[in-house]
């Protein structure tokens, strides 16, 4: 437990053996006769978690779908750290560990999209599947941020949102479009344009720092000095990418203030710009998501405030809406809403499903309105 909420709090390169061993008051050389490396240690800490999910699906009928998601519940809001684990730390492991998690990852989703399938009238298998990983998304949301709530609130209000999340009418027969985004595309001319779109690719898959520049240059089919002429440094060139996904997005919520009569209107539109960019640039969403704690100390800070204006916004809109609604479960609805957006967005499958922007609108309203 430890280890994971350094994990979370930090970012995996960001965290010592010696600051673990230090947090349960043992030497960095009692934590090794445990665990072998800190890899194992993080190996370890994930399974631990998925097996408190599995264990729970397994152990709870499918025929009481609320109070199996109020378990659920009670599992995420005792460990907030389940989904910066489950998402961004996961990527340090090796490969062969990775896809084993990953793979138990999926069991869970399995599980929970049986349940779904069962209880949630005309929900076929790809419905199921797609509300399960949006139901997890809502459980998994409060590791994203630090709002402090009483844990029997939180556990009533990932339970709440997740039985609203899980009866949201996703369902559809139509056919994948034959232009679905993120599908490919032209090359860029511009050979900066290129190196940025390589990073964000190599970033948002393998985590910052298990990219080289090398590996960014051959990507673009460059040499390795070709990138230096356009980027002082590695963390010159995550800071660009990092801009160039939060212009977009910032833009995108200018659109829906100017365009809206209401807040509800405006918080609507937000939504809908903020799932186009998302499925389409789901690299610099990964990037700005999951990287951010990679920055140095000066820009990280410019970039998480640039953040909390930009979700400050969705608050504010959304409190305008839902005027009942206090500022701490505002903030908890808003975070869910966006981890279903970002969850969704980055799992290929995911995002080919039929008219997937239009399904993730009405699961991302769902927590947001109930």
């Amino acid at each position: 437990m430890a280890a994971s909420a350094l994990f979370s709090e930090r970012g995996y390169h960001n965290v010592s053996t010696e600051d673990i061993a230090s947090s349960v008051g043992i030497t960095a050389g009692a934590l090794y006769r445990h665990f072998r490396s800190k890899q194992e240690l993080l190996a370890c800490t994930v399974a631990e978690s998925f097996d408190q999910a599995g264990e729970l699906l397994l152990s709870r009928g499918i025929d009481d779908l609320p109070a199996l998601l109020h378990g659920l519940a009670e599992t995420a809001g005792t460990r907030r750290d389940l989904g910066v684990l489950w998402n961004r730390e996961i990527r340090h492991l090796p490969p062969e560990q990775h896809a084993s998690l990953r793979g138990r990852l999926h069991d869970v989703v399995s599980r929970l999209s049986a349940a779904l399938g069962h209880s949630v009238p005309g929900a076929g298998a790809a419905d199921a599947e797609l509300l399960a990983w949006c139901t997890l998304a809502v459980l998994t949301s409060p590791g994203y941020h630090r709002t402090e709530i009483l844990p029997g609130r939180l556990i009533d209000l990932l339970a709440t949102m997740s039985v609203a999340v899980s009866a949201a009418p996703l369902n559809s027969t139509a056919e994948p479009a034959a232009d679905l985004p993120g599908r490919g595309g032209m090359a860029p001319a511009s050979r900066r344009e290129a190196l940025l779109g390589a990073a964000a690719r190599l970033f948002g898959a393998k985590g910052y720092q298990a990219v080289t520049m090398d590996e960014i240059a051959a990507a673009v089919q460059v040499h390795s000095a070709s990138v230096y002429r356009h980027f002082d440094t590695k963390a010159d060139l995550l800071a660009a990418v990092i801009d160039r996904g939060a212009e977009p997005l910032q833009l995108g919520l200018s659109q829906a203030l100017f365009s809206a009569d209401t807040s509800q209107e405006a918080l609507d539109a937000a939504v809908d710009a903020y799932i186009a960019f998302a499925m389409i640039h789901h690299d610099l969403l990964a990037v700005l998501t999951c990287e951010v704690l990679s920055l140095p100390p000066a820009r990280r800070h410019a970039v998480r405030s640039a953040q909390h204006d930009y979700v400050g916004q969705w608050f504010q809109l959304l409190q305008e809406s839902r005027p009942e609604l206090d500022d701490t479960e505002v903030r908890f609805r808003v975070h869910a809403a966006l981890t279903i957006v970002n969850d969704v967005s980055r799992t290929v499958r995911l995002r080919c499903m039929p008219n997937v922007q239009e399904r993730v609108r009405l699961a991302a309203r769902r927590a947001l309105y109930g």
